[in-house]
């Protein structure tokens, strides 16, 4: 019960520092492009994160078997102290990071405390490295590659759509064929209203809408939605045994997990935001328009797929592919260098971290 209890708190922490860490995917070129505070943008990335990570229980379950049974052997698995081992080695490397403003991937960390604690307990037999590099090294690999071609290639899309717009005033009276209650067609005066996505500048009495603004909050909404699809069954595969081992099922630990996550984007995401917001790429909006759909497209595609790529890898590459198009001397290359040695040294550090746990902890 002990060990159970310990799972649940240390699954729970993940997952707040998941939230904390990676709202920044979904919301970051949002407010770095201008187009909105980062408070509204945190607020606006919790509620669509908090959605998607409710929702995962129905649209992503298959996902929870490639980080448990499918990943390591029976007998590790079937060892109580492993989720908590796991979500240990995990944890305190994704809130290091989000403390320091360092937007890493959970999903890279998950894999490398997994190997870790799987090597600590059982050896190398005990981890499936065919699964481990076609089911998620490569996906983790390719990822930020394909992003940065898509968002390099969509640019010019973004720029075309930024600037559409459409608009809808009155035409004045106008005569509208109506059936009278005896049946006599008579003619009614009424209000025309006009709908143009030509001559759509500001006027009086004239409704603009821009598609560039409503397409990047739709995009940042689609975006945080799927992330809490696809990062919280991996959170909460680690809490269903301690869960049930307390009388709560499966649901509950989604509904416990996406609580924390959305807690830890709220209070603790800011940070990281800043980072990718402002010192990847000096973001035009056309630029975090393009990130935003390639982005939302891949992760959403991933989650139905079942394919647990990154956010953080492929919104990074996004943006970046995107800021090249703008102009290279808009990537700040130093930053972008930091990042990937930062995904390098994450599956090594969380198995290291992983390993450690496992050793300390009791092998029960």
């Amino acid at each position: 019960m002990a060990i159970s209890l310990l799972t649940i708190l240390a699954v729970m922490a993940l997952a707040f520092a998941n939230g904390a860490n990676d709202v920044s995917k979904g919301i970051a070129t949002l407010a770095g492009s201008g187009r909105a505070t980062y408070r509204q943008a945190l607020a606006w990335g919790t509620l669509w994160t908090a959605a998607g990570a409710f929702g995962a229980v129905v649209v992503s379950m298959g996902l929870i078997k490639v980080f448990t049974s499918s990943l390591v052997t029976d007998d590790v698995l079937a060892l109580s102290s492993f989720p908590l081992a796991v979500a240990v080695g995990t944890s305190v490397w994704v809130l290091f990071a989000s403390a320091t403003g360092l937007p890493v991937s959970t999903t890279h960390a998950l894999t490398g405390a997994i190997v870790g604690v799987a090597l600590g307990a059982g050896g190398f037999e005990s981890v499936r490295w065919g699964l481990l590099l076609t089911g998620i090294a490569v996906p983790l690999a390719f990822s930020p590659l394909v992003s940065a071609a898509l968002g390099y290639g969509l640019h010019g899309v973004a720029t075309r759509l930024a600037r559409a717009c459409i608009c809808a005033e009155s035409n004045g009276a106008v005569a509208v064929p109506m059936m009278s209650a005896g049946g006599t067609l008579i003619a009614q005066s009424t209000t025309g209203i006009g709908i143009s996505a030509v001559e759509c500048q500001p006027a009086p009495g004239r409704l603009r809408m821009m598609a560039g603004p409503v397409t990047h909050w739709g995009a940042a909404a689609a975006i945080s939605f799927a992330r809490g699809v696809n990062d919280n069954p991996k959170i909460a595969a680690l809490g269903v045994l301690a869960f049930a081992s307390v009388g709560a099922g499966t649901a509950s630990a989604f509904a416990m997990t996406a609580l924390a996550m959305a807690v830890g984007c709220l209070v603790a995401g800011l940070r990281v935001s800043r980072t990718l917001g402002e010192r990847v790429v000096h973001m035009h909006a056309d630029t975090g328009l393009a990130g935003a759909l390639v982005t939302a497209g891949l992760v959403l595609g991933a989650s139905l797929y079942a394919l647990p790529v990154s956010t953080t890898h492929v919104s990074t590459g996004a943006i970046v592919g995107a800021g090249v198009r703008q102009g290279g001397s808009a990537v700040q290359w130093g930053t972008v260098r930091s990042l990937v040695a930062a995904w390098l040294v994450t599956l090594p550090v969380c198995a290291a971290l992983g390993g450690a746990a496992i050793w300390l902890l009791p092998i029960v």
